[in-house]
């Protein structure tokens, strides 16, 4: 890149950051081999070592193995220079979690609380939010931000819920959930904030569709490695897409849709009031009336797939609170579901295990807030 008619300040700025960033995607790295991958002078690298280092962004880890001279320093980011808060709102409570620069979950915790459009609930959001900021870091100045993902459909300029029917709040301003929280605050839809979650350290992942199977199901596309928000911000809810016409009633007025057939709550109605550590182990043991539940869960949830692969022909990775439940048959069983009609035989439909559980959506719209720093620095 020519550096023509860029100010001294600039160029310091550009450098300083190939460097952090390089350090950033290595995890570590030594000062010679940074020179080289960024094809610098070793002057250059080194003085924005000493800057970063000052500034508490690197630190240097230890040494390498010789390789017949003097040992080579290793040099790593700070994870925990700067942390981020996530925040999952749902029905019944609200989950927290931090992470540090590599999106690594340093803590979480689960409150229970309902939700409610009324004052008093944004007072005790902001009250427990600050509450655990100030437990995972008690310096202040290094939360960078609090994301909040939110079971509704977001206006464009994420101002208002243009479609919250959930959770009863169409209408809400987003301002009103971050009012007691005194850091930079982002909002997004919990699906799409999973997918960003799960793509995250996936650089190479083009196109996908992403499940969450949580106690409500959600779902997110993926495209060219984006999150597809589409022109009105409901691109990708394919949990109200109709599986079975004239089907089961959905809270969103229709019939038959993919959400009353395939979320957490729905399998939870049919297993009447037992545990899912309790059914999954019934279904582990091939207790047949729970075996049978699973698998007509499973097919329901391969038909849907089947139908996306019609239009986006992509990876599909489940999210969400019942994948740590799943196994590597439940898998086998999905794909030979979807690929038994010869339209679909012979496609290669990868099916991948989310990283993140049920907290997928908290972590994904803290990651904003990580993206900005790594970008800034």
């Amino acid at each position: 890149m020519s550096n023509s008619g860029m100010t001294t300040i600039e160029v310091k700025r550009i450098n300083r950051s190939k460097v952090y960033q390089m350090i950033y995607e290595k995890r570590s790295i030594s000062k010679q081999d940074l020179a080289q991958e960024l094809h610098m002078g070793l002057t250059t690298v080194t003085q924005n070592l000493k800057a970063l280092e000052e500034d508490g962004w690197i630190h240097r880890t230890g040494y390498y193995e010789s390789t017949g001279g003097r040992k080579a320093q290793a040099i790593e980011i700070v994870p925990n220079a700067r942390t981020t808060i996530g925040v999952f709102i749902l029905k019944r409570s609200i989950l927290l979690v931090a992470v540090d620069l590599y999106s690594n979950v340093m803590q979480q915790k689960t409150v229970t609380e309902t939700f409610s459009a009324t004052e008093t609930y944004y007072q005790f959001l902001g009250k427990e939010v600050m509450r655990f900021a100030n437990h995972v870091e008690s310096n202040p100045d290094k939360i960078s931000g609090v994301g909040i993902a939110i079971q509704g459909i977001l206006s464009p300029d994420r101002s208002k819920i243009q479609y919250g029917k959930l959770l009863q709040h169409t209408g809400l301003n987003t301002a009103d959930l971050t009012r007691y929280i005194p850091y930079p605050c982002f909002t997004e839809h919990d699906s799409k904030a999973a997918a960003f979650a799960e793509i995250w350290n996936q650089p190479q992942l083009s196109d996908a569709v992403v499940f969450l199977l949580n106690k409500n199901l959600g779902s997110a596309l993926v495209i060219h490695g984006e999150v597809h928000q589409g022109k009105s911000m409901h691109s990708g809810t394919i949990e109200h897409m109709c599986i079975v016409p004239n089907g089961t009633p959905c809270y969103c007025g229709g019939k038959g849709c993919l959400e009353t057939y395939c979320s957490a709550e729905s399998l939870q109605s049919q297993i009447h009031g037992n545990s899912f550590e309790s059914f999954f182990q019934s279904v582990r043991e091939n207790e047949p009336k729970s075996k049978a539940i699973w698998e007509m869960y499973l097919s329901k949830l391969a038909a849907a797939i089947q139908n996306v692969n019609t239009v986006i022909d992509s990876d599909v990775i489940l999210s969400g609170f019942l994948v740590p439940y799943l196994t590597e048959a439940d898998l086998e069983f999905l794909k030979q579901k979807i690929t038994e009609p010869p339209f679909f035989a012979e496609r290669d439909i990868t099916i991948q295990l989310g990283k993140h559980g049920e907290f997928a959506p908290a972590i994904g719209a803290a990651l904003p807030f990580v993206k900005r720093i790594i970008d800034g620095i």
